[in-house]
C-alpha cells in the first residue's frame, strides 16, 4: 500500500522542485533551450544582418546567424531595442553583433549594437 502512494509523491516532489528551472520558451515556432533564473538574466552575443529598421517603434529585423548558447539556428527576427536611440546606428544591410537579454514573455531585447 505505501507503494502506490509512494511513486506520485516523488513525481509531485521532483516537479514542484524542477518545475520552474525547466521552462522551455517557444519564439516564432522555435523552440530554445530550456531557460533558468540565471541564463534568463545575462546577455547573449550574436551576430547577423539588418533586414529593417523601425526608428519610431525602436525594433530592427535582423537575419541573425545560429546562436548556440540559445540552441537557435539561423533565421530572420524581429528584435526590441532596449534604447530606440540604438536604431542610428545601423541601417538595413550592415553586419552587425549585438548583444540581447531576455525580457518579458520570452522576448528577447538588444543591449548593444554595433556594424563592422
Amino acid at each position: 500500500m505505501k507503494q502506490t502512494f509512494l511513486i506520485p509523491t516523488f513525481v509531485i516532489a521532483l516537479l514542484g522542485v524542477s518545475g520552474p528551472a525547466l521552462a522551455i520558451q517557444a519564439l516564432d515556432g522555435h523552440t530554445a533551450a530550456p531557460v533558468t533564473a540565471t541564463s534568463a538574466s545575462s546577455t547573449v552575443a550574436a551576430t547577423g544582418t539588418v533586414k529593417s529598421v523601425d526608428a519610431a517603434k525602436g525594433k530592427l529585423v535582423i537575419d541573425h546567424d545560429p546562436i548556440p548558447a540559445l540552441s537557435w539556428p539561423r533565421m530572420v527576427m524581429d528584435f526590441q531595442l532596449a534604447d530606440p536611440a540604438m536604431a542610428s546606428r545601423v541601417k538595413a544591410g550592415d553586419s552587425v553583433k549585438f548583444e540581447m537579454r531576455e525580457g518579458e514573455k520570452g522576448v528577447y531585447i538588444i543591449t548593444s549594437i554595433a556594424a563592422h
